[in-house]
């Protein structure tokens, strides 16, 4: 009888076994029924977006849902950690705010470098808190004050061009008669940062009359703290007269400029036969003079400061009394020594060519 009991126990057990183990795990209470990978633990996850510079009213879209930023040019997204892959994209790729414009350039600290430059970024993650950064070039205005190098303000209808450089290298050319926009800051990444750089300008050019006034390279502004830089342009006096070649004499009524852009400037000499060009721009110059029948050589210069050009001009009178001397000088040389007379015929040939050449 015993062992009748004894044996049914041990299959009613073994059939309680069979059936335990037939049945499938149960979930710990508050954690997500399947496979372990599949497992997520519920915690929040921030990703928080910023601006550089801190731009506050900039949207963005997470997953198509908006985010504007806030004073400190940040919005921020929080949600449950998840495999997902998200997305996030910049609405606001230009903005303007008074007398700055912003243009995005790029992103810092979305994970994949080949989308740095794209205004929507796709395949984020939220496993972790992180900051991602959008940066944006700065524009501001800016209007030139032109002035001679003493003071007085230049005529900006006398400027044909006007270019800067900025030390990044970027190049750009300004209205002299008005304001031009240009980009007074500009995001450097740096060390796995980015900063807004503000920017160095040098002018490089002022053309007048085809000559650049100013030294190139040497004046400098940045826009972003000095929206009316003020810019020097160089400025000479020219004299011009003509002499008699031989016996010093002032000659000539006209002078003849030719100006750097090749144009030519036509100038009475008056009293003194002597004619001035003022505030002319510094660059190469031909000068000329009209005298008569007379034979007056063209000079050039390099006006870089107050200059007189006195042009020797050569007369028939003058041919006519250096012929006569040296027919003169000829006839006696018969008279003189072997050795003197080879001084006297060197001289005269000297002479002769100083006469010509002037």
């Amino acid at each position: 009888m015993m062992t009748r009991l004894a044996l049914a126990g041990g299959a009613v057990l073994a059939c309680c076994l069979g059936l335990a183990l037939a049945q499938p795990a149960l979930a710990a209470p508050g954690l997500p029924a399947g496979p372990a990978h599949a497992y997520s633990p519920s915690f929040p996850v921030t990703i928080t977006v910023r601006t550089v510079p801190l731009l506050a009213g900039v949207r963005f879209t997470f997953d198509g849902k908006v985010l504007t930023t806030g004073g400190k040019g940040e919005a921020s997204r929080t949600e449950p950690h998840n495999f997902s892959r998200h997305t996030l994209r910049l609405v606001d790729t230009g903005v303007s705010r008074g007398d700055r414009r912003y243009q995005f350039v790029r992103w810092a600290g979305q994970r994949d470098p080949d989308q740095a430059f794209r205004p929507t970024v796709r395949g984020l993650p939220m496993r972790a808190n992180y900051t991602v950064t959008a940066a944006f070039a700065v524009r501001c205005p800016v209007t030139p004050r032109l002035t001679y190098q003493r003071g007085a303000p230049i005529d900006p209808a006398r400027i044909s061009r006007m270019t800067v450089r900025s030390d990044t290298g970027l190049a750009a050319a300004l209205n002299p008669a008005g304001s031009t926009w240009l980009t007074c800051q500009t995001p450097i990444y740096r060390g796995s940062t980015i900063i807004s750089h503000p920017l160095t300008y040098s002018v490089q050019s002022v053309e007048i009359s085809g000559a650049n006034v100013v030294h190139a390279g040497i004046e400098r502004f940045q826009p972003a703290s000095n929206s009316s830089p003020a810019i020097v342009g160089y400025f000479y006096d020219l004299t011009i007269s003509a002499h008699d070649a031989l016996f010093g004499n002032p000659t000539g009524s006209e002078a003849i400029v030719i100006l750097p852009n090749g144009l030519v400037r036509r100038v009475l000499l008056g009293t003194g036969h002597t004619a001035v060009l003022s505030n002319l721009p510094q660059g190469y110059y031909r000068v000329q003079v009209k005298a008569g029948a007379s034979i007056v050589s063209a000079q050039g210069l390099r006006l870089s400061r107050d200059e007189t050009v006195n042009l020797t001009a050569v007369s028939a009178a003058d041919l006519a009394a250096v012929g006569g001397a040296l027919a003169v000088a000829v006839a006696g040389l018969p008279l003189l020594s072997r050795a003197r007379r080879r001084r006297v015929i060197g001289r005269l040939r000297r002479q002769r060519k100083e006469a010509v050449s002037a």
